[in-house]
Order: C-alpha cells, then structure tokens, then sequence
C-alpha cells in the first residue's frame, strides 16, 4: 500500500491530538458532574469511554510510525511526528486521570464525596480543567504558538487552588476525618496532574513549531 503524503500525515496527526484532548476533556467534564452530583450512571459512562480515548492513540501511533518509516522525515517535520507521540501520551494520561475521578465518584456512591466546604473549589478546578484541555486541542490545531505559552499562566489558577485544598485539610478544625482527606488529597492531585499534562502538550507543541522551549518564546 502507498503511504499517503507527509503533510497529509502531519495534518491527520494534529487533527487526532485535537480530537483527544476533546475526548479527555469531555470525560472530565462528566466525571467531575458525577463528583459532585453524586451520578453513578454517569460516572459509569465516564468508565466506558476510556476505550475510545485508546483508539485514538492507537491511530496515533499508527499513522506517526508510518510517516517515520516510509518518509524519513527530517527538521520541523521529525519534530512535529515525535511531539505527537510524546502529546498523545500525555492526552492518554488526561484520560485516565479523568477516569480515577469517575471511578472515585463510582466507588463512594451513593454517598457524596466531597463535603461541602470545598465542592466549589472542585467545581472550579474541573472547569479550569476543561478549559485547558480544550485550548491544548485548539493549539493542536492551530500550532498557535503565543496561544501555547498562554496555558502556562493559565495553570497558575489550578496550582492555587490545588494549594489552598491542602491549607482547607490540615485546618485543626477540620470536621470530615481521614477518609474524606484522603479522598479530596487524591482528587486535587488528579485535578492538578490532569492540567499539567495539557500544559505540556502545548509545550510540545511550541517545541515542534519553534524548536525552542516556550520559555523561550516572547509573549
């Protein structure tokens, strides 16, 4: 069989990362309602998803293992065929950092998980959350460079939130016991972890774009 052309290649690789970082987000968009809306049902549908997110990677895998083989590809264009593969390991992350809430919210049912001195905060770090998936799938796209550096300030609000969850836990006034820590502890890490690894895939993506780090890049 005729390997289709490179650019084609390239095209159908950043059309794939996009449509992961979607899935990842939706997943967590779901998972997080179920969190905080005590949805099983839904929670459970966050579980079933997990195979289509592998699809993509797969195809990933598949279509940036060919472009290496059949093209040889060299410069801005290696750089653009590895930095899919390493992205779509960090979007298959996201996923299944979304699905460990899910599985959370599942596990605890029909008990809600978190009290409510911090559901707002988790509201919050899910839509800060999506949001940044979303945008890394933009910037898959469109390889919008300064939309990429961006993501780094846009983590900043996560990484505070994440922090001030750990200032609600070690009040000595807290009333919920360590299970509840436990839990909100797990969560706010697969919250921050989740962001971090859509922070990265656009990092990958100024690297394919530029060949430097984004710190590099002026804003």
């Amino acid at each position: 069989m005729v390997p289709e052309p490179l650019p084609k290649q390239l095209a159908e690789l950043s059309e794939l990362l996009a449509q992961m970082c979607t899935h990842a987000a939706g997943s967590l968009q779901q998972a997080t309602s179920a969190l905080l809306e005590c949805r099983e049902r839904l929670a459970a549908r966050v579980i079933g998803r997990e195979a289509e997110l592998a699809a993509l990677c797969a195809r990933v895998e598949e279509v940036a293992t060919d472009a290496l083989l059949f093209h040889s590809p060299v410069a801005g264009d290696l750089r653009a065929v590895v930095s899919t593969i390493r992205s779509a390991g960090d979007i298959d992350r996201m996923g299944r950092l979304a699905l460990h809430v899910a599985q959370t919210a599942q596990r605890r049912s029909p008990q809600p998980v978190l009290p409510p001195e911090v559901r707002e905060d988790f509201a919050e770090m899910g839509r800060l959350a999506v949001q940044l998936a979303l945008k890394a799938a933009d910037v898959a796209r469109s390889h919008n460079v300064l939309q990429a550096v961006e993501l780094d300030a846009d983590d900043d609000a996560m990484d505070a939130l994440h922090r001030h969850m750990f200032e609600v836990l070690m009040d000595q006034g807290w009333p919920h016991g360590v299970g509840a820590a436990v839990d909100i502890t797990l969560l706010a890490r697969y919250y921050e972890r989740f962001a971090d690894h859509a922070v990265a895939v656009a990092r990958e993506t100024v690297y394919a774009v530029t060949g430097q780090e984004p710190d590099a890049i002026p804003i």
